[in-house]
């Protein structure tokens, strides 16, 4: 690596795939490593800024959040200063805000973005050289890597939009060739998607290569074998069925040749597809050909006359691009129906959250004022957004009437309305097409990757529809009776339909969920065991499902495999970065790994998107405690205890709050309240909290239930040890600590409680010993 003199005339810098800045000769300038990590970063966010560049306070934000301001001011006046030394005087076109010139420097995210901007589809193609800075990272900057996580999703689903439509264009014009290329592109791009394993065997066997397609889905089978441990979905399984049994796709089509005409057109010999009356096919296939043409033109014609009329509508500024979708109106009047209609509304509000340019608000927070009378302009000002959409649903055995409506929350006028009528089994085609022109309303790019992920993990089965709906209740998750409850509606979804992604996700949430209850049916680890079938299912089925990759990540959580349990949770968010829960699931695996400035901040996400939810609230406060601001936390948690259904978290939070505070009586009052329906774990620290207050023999009282407890069933070490803490009994408490299996405690509360005591054990030399072979983070 070289430092190259300010006389070089010209940089380029790679972010796609790998970061390097090098000169016009080729040669490095900057490394990735030590000092030039943050040079290189601060590049990269320019360049992806691109010509609007970035305000100094937003440079300030990313790279030192924690900073004071003249700190921040200063440390971003001596990045800057550094840069033009060892790059070129005029490095930087502006000042505030801060813009690369690119007369001096040019990017391939630039690159990139500007293909994109031209409609020139493949020069993008080729600029894209990989994920957005993978692999870098800067320790000590959480708003610069959760900035990161945004970014990399954002350029990932333009990229895979891309390479969508080209592969759409090219078997549109018959370019066998393309098609294959771009499909193979997006099989790179996710290798366990089986929707673009199939697209693309589809593509091979039009383009004359069968076999090629036959040993891609031997490929792709062993993967998700040896990757998830399952096997491969049914959409690749059929499509190499397809080619076995001599009846391949017709090019330019994905449906099946003509009975009268398959006999003619193919014969299998040994499982291997051999071309047989090759004119009668090209004819075919040429027929097909100029009449797809001819529909083509129409809907070209059809396209530009919307476009001309478009050019009329008033654009949507990207400030406004945020929607509430208040809960549909059951005008049927059936109860029996009302769990349904609610389904459908939080359905709604999940298809609109895949559309990473629209701030949508979440379920809780919509589902406020489902009985409210308040006009949507107060509404939506309450918060925050500028469109609302409202509805109405009447369900007729098994046909649905939707009416739907986007009003404009300034003037309260109504800019776009509609009515759909169709079967139950086609709800996800009438939600894509709801979603598809709420986002030309609001000018939000939809590609057909989009399009095609609103409809993923669903199923076209009813029964097994509403049985779903019914077991994703949030009103069957307030006790540990109702979640057996859902998962019976959620086992009956999965019978009706065996590959029902979306079920099988809900029913490893729930799984995972039902550990913490005192149910003896079935031990931890066997619960822990079905969720990850389940979880390994989801995502054999639809890899593209947030919800199955978050539940894959809470699982690994419980699990202690916190590398995967990361990566699984990030990617839902990155999918879905618009659902709140999942930011809540994230900020609680960053209070286990002892992270509490990345837990703030999705705390803070989680409330900007779900402002009146009680559980985002809540998890801001954990996350407030986490960072040793128990007042702030404790205020937040003040108007959450008025709840009609009590959040029994909230209790739990508190009294941590107040134990940091050392003020135990309170933090004894906060305990007691929020132990109905919970693991003994939560009685443990109760008992502890009674040792400390010196409330002795409240605390001798728990500690032989905890005892009784573990000679009737062999565990519960972990909570008898405690209370000794709390007794200040340290020999013992270290020797029960010492009888501990990880694998039977796993990282919910009682692991963050088993924190807190290990905290004022200190400093004793067998603390640290415990934390390592317990995976307790110190905090």
């Amino acid at each position: 690596m070289t430092d190259t003199p300010k006389s070089a005339a010209r940089f380029h810098l790679r972010t796609l795939g790998t970061l390097t800045l090098t000169n016009s000769a080729g040669e490095s300038v900057l490394g990735g490593h030590g000092h030039h990590k943050r040079r290189l970063a601060l590049l990269s966010v320019l360049a992806s800024a691109g010509d609007r560049g970035r305000s100094r306070d937003q440079l300030m934000l990313l790279f030192w959040p924690e900073a004071t301001q003249t700190r921040a001011r200063h440390s971003l006046d001596q990045l800057l200063y550094t840069l033009r030394n060892l790059v070129s005087d005029d490095v930087f076109a502006g000042v505030n805000p801060v813009r690369l010139n690119d007369a001096v420097i040019t990017s391939d995210v630039g690159d990139f973005l500007s293909a994109l901007e031209r409609n020139d589809s493949a020069a993008a193609a080729e600029a894209y050289g990989g994920a957005f800075l993978d692999g870098f990272y800067l320790g000590d900057s959480p708003e610069f890597e959760g900035w990161v996580d945004a970014e990399r999703a954002r350029l990932t689903t333009r990229y895979t939009e891309t390479l969508a439509e080209l592969a759409l264009a090219a078997t549109a014009s018959n370019d066998r060739a393309g098609a294959t290329r771009w499909r193979r592109a997006l099989t790179e791009t996710d290798p366990l998607s089986s929707h673009y394993a199939a697209g693309y065997m589809r593509a091979l066997a039009n383009a004359g290569d069968t076999e090629a397609a036959l040993r891609h889905a031997e490929r792709y089978a062993a993967r998700v074998s040896r990757e998830l441990g399952v096997e491969a979905g049914p959409e690749v399984t059929n499509v190499a069925a397809e080619l076995r049994t001599a009846t391949a796709p017709v090019a330019l089509h994905h449906q099946r040749i003509d009975a009268a005409n398959a006999g003619d057109a193919i014969t299998a010999t040994n499982g291997t597809l051999v071309p047989r009356g090759a004119p009668r096919l090209e004819r075919h296939v040429r027929w097909r050909f100029y009449a797809i043409l001819s529909v083509s033109i129409v809907a070209l014609s059809v396209a530009t006359t919307e476009w001309v009329r478009s050019r009329a509508k008033p654009t949507v500024a990207p400030a406004d691009r945020s929607i509430v979708v208040l809960p549909l109106t059951n005008v049927g009047g059936n109860p029996r129906d009302a769990a349904i209609v609610d389904g459908l509304t939080e359905e709604l509000i999940a298809a609109l959250a895949k559309l990473a340019q629209l701030k949508v608000i979440d379920r809780t927070s919509a589902f406020a004022f489902k009985s409210s009378n308040l006009d949507v302009r107060r509404i939506a000002d309450s918060l925050g957004v500028a469109y609302v959409l409202t509805g109405s649903v009447q369900k007729d055995s098994l046909r649905l009437r939707l009416h739907v409506e986007l009003v404009n929350a300034r003037d309260g006028s109504t800019r776009w309305a509609e009515s759909y009528e169709s079967e139950l089994r086609d709800i996800f085609r009438v939600q894509s097409q709801i979603a598809g022109a709420v986002a030309g309303q609001l000018d939000v790019r939809l590609g057909a990757s989009e399009l095609a992920r609103i409809r993923h993990g669903s199923t076209a089965n009813p029964a097994a529809h509403e049985a779903y709906l019914k077991g994703n209740d949030q009103t069957m998750l307030r006790s540990q009776s109702s979640v057996q409850a859902a998962l019976g509606y959620l086992d009956e979804a999965i019978r009706l339909d065996p590959n029902y992604a979306a079920a099988y996700a809900a029913r490893s949430r729930l799984l995972v969920r039902s550990t913490l209850g005192d149910d003896t049916s079935k031990s931890r680890l066997e619960r822990l065991a079905l969720a990850e079938q389940s979880a390994l299912k989801a995502l054999a089925l639809d890899d593209s499902l947030a919800d199955a990759h978050a539940a894959f990540g809470l699982m690994r959580r419980n699990q202690l495999d916190f590398a995967t349990a990361e990566t699984e949770l990030k990617r839902a968010v990155a999918l879905e970065p618009t659902t709140a829960i999942f930011h809540e699931w994230l900020l609680q695996f960053y209070i286990v790994t002892a992270r509490p400035t990345e837990a703030l901040a999705e705390g803070r996400r989680a409330v900007e998107l779900d402002p009146l939810s009680p559980t985002a609230n809540a998890e801001l406060a954990h996350a407030l405690v986490a960072n040793h601001r128990p007042d702030e936390a404790l205020a937040v948690l003040a108007p959450l205890k008025s709840l009609r259904t009590p959040l029994l978290r909230v209790g739990m939070i508190a009294a941590q709050a107040y134990s940091q505070k050392h003020m135990w009586a309170e933090a004894i009052t906060e305990m007691s309240r929020s132990l109905s329906d919970r693991a003994p774990a939560g009685r443990a620290f109760l008992g502890y909290l009674f040792a400390r207050a010196g409330r002795t023999s409240e605390a001798d009282t728990v500690l032989a239930t905890m005892l009784e407890r573990a000679r009737r069933s062999g565990g519960g070490q972990a909570e008898v040890a405690m209370v000794y803490a709390g007794l200040g009994d340290k020999d013992r408490t270290f020797a029960w600590l010492d009888r501990v299996d990880p694998s039977h405690i796993g990282p919910s509360l009682s692991h963050e409680w088993l924190g807190i005591v290990l905290t004022d054990l200190e400093p004793d030399p067998r603390v640290e010993r415990v934390r390592q072979r317990l995976l307790i983070q110190k905090r």
